[in-house]
């Protein structure tokens, strides 16, 4: 019989333990036969952590050290990818102690947040995640985009522009709530995938660029055209946003569609006649607020907003998030302090949610994740966590 108590977790002591790591992901997750492996050799074996019973491997998890804008300003976060428990594990309690231990890491480590992408909701929420944003993936015809304006430059980007492109990647996410501060592991997704070629192109207005998207190509089966995948585009101002229209719509003779993975008010969209595009896939990130304190102060906030806000937070798995905290917002700074009377009380779940902007605080007062006494707390939280809808394109 396995008991939480007999559980331990630790980093991959050998190679046949991350071999071990490997076919789990292979029949928990389904990765295709060796993907498993050469996504440990880009992860880098230091960055797992593995859950044994009796000196089995029971499961494990791996994690990308990364940041996430939010206010314009990018919080440290460890993205945990991927969760897999062998079969014969599971309902043992082998998740709930996995997570539980990579958390008191993380906060060791430095990192106010964490986030995943959830295949079951469950497991992650007894962890104190919850929904904090948006991944999309849309689909659109080409034939369906009426721009034609070629008033901007658009040139193919070299090796010597990836660091140009990260600049403006960063500009963009910046002004947004969710996109991550990628490393380097997730740089080569965009600009060095294993399948397929990538093809990167800059936006340019004289010398200096305004946006960029890089993509790879993909046969229909059965016919002679192709999709065209966008690995990541970025216009930083409408002309932009029409010149890649435009780029895109050359391509109608033989590319039938393009898909990417955007923004859920997609500015692209604006730009174009009519409302042709679909969405083929939406998907909600979940986040972990790891460290109150930190998590709170690390963020931007709005220019011009002087508010405050007094929270008692509940987390029954790091008790030192328990308490009741003030936040003091000023000059897009926050700061925080403890003590207050408590005015929203929330669970840490809540917090995620209410951090990101997923959820207003009026939004979740329905879900019974934050409960209020004074309507005024309720309207200082709107204001302060007020901003764009947080989203993400990527997968990690």
């Amino acid at each position: 019989m396995t008991t939480r108590e007999s559980l331990e977790v630790s980093a991959p002591v050998d190679r046949r333990e991350v071999e071990e790591f490997g076919r789990i992901l292979t029949q928990s997750l389904f990765f295709p036969p060796l993907e498993e492996f050469d996504w440990i050799a880009a992860q880098g074996a230091e960055n797992i952590r593995l859950v044994r019973q009796g000196g089995e491997v029971a499961g494990g998890l791996g994690f990308v050290r990364m940041g996430q804008w939010f206010g314009g300003k990018s919080v440290p976060m460890a993205g945990v990818r991927p969760v897999g428990v062998a079969p014969e594990y599971r309902s043992s309690g082998a998740a709930t102690v996995l997570l539980r231990e990579a958390l008191k890491e993380f906060h060791q480590d430095g990192f106010p947040l964490s986030g995943l992408y959830p295949t079951t909701q469950p497991v992650y929420r007894r962890a104190g995640y919850e929904q904090g944003g948006n991944k999309t993936r849309y689909k659109m015809p080409l034939a369906a985009i009426d721009v034609r304006d070629r008033t901007l430059g658009m040139r193919r980007a070299t090796e010597e522009d990836h660091e140009l492109i990260r600049e403006l990647y960063t500009r963009r996410a910046r002004q947004t709530s969710g996109n991550l501060d990628r490393e380097q592991f997730l740089w080569n997704r965009v600009l060095r995938p294993q399948r397929g070629t990538a093809y990167a192109y800059l936006v340019t207005r004289g010398d200096e660029a305004e946006g960029y998207v890089v993509y790879v190509q993909e046969r229909v089966p059965n016919t002679f055209n192709a999709d065209m995948y966008l690995l990541d585009v970025v216009a930083l101002s409408a002309d932009a946003g029409r010149r890649i229209l435009t780029f895109l719509a050359d391509h109608r003779s033989v590319v039938e569609n393009v898909i990417w993975n955007g923004a859920p008010a997609e500015p692209l969209f604006y730009l174009v006649a009519n409302q042709s595009h679909k969405v083929e896939e939406y998907w909600k990130w979940m986040l972990r607020v790891v460290d109150v304190r930190s998590a709170l102060e690390g963020r931007g906030y709005t220019p011009g907003v002087e508010a405050e806000v007094r929270l008692e937070v509940r987390d029954d798995v790091l008790p030192w998030n328990t308490g009741r905290w003030v936040l003091e917002v000023s000059g897009g700074e926050g700061r925080v302090r403890e003590g207050g009377d408590g005015g929203l009380q929330l669970d840490v779940r809540g917090l995620a949610s209410l951090y990101t902007g997923h959820l207003s605080p009026y939004e979740l007062q329905a879900t019974g994740l934050l409960e209020a006494g004074d309507p005024r707390d309720l309207a200082s939280a709107a204001l302060i966590f007020a901003g764009p809808t947080p989203w993400m394109p990527d997968m990690y």
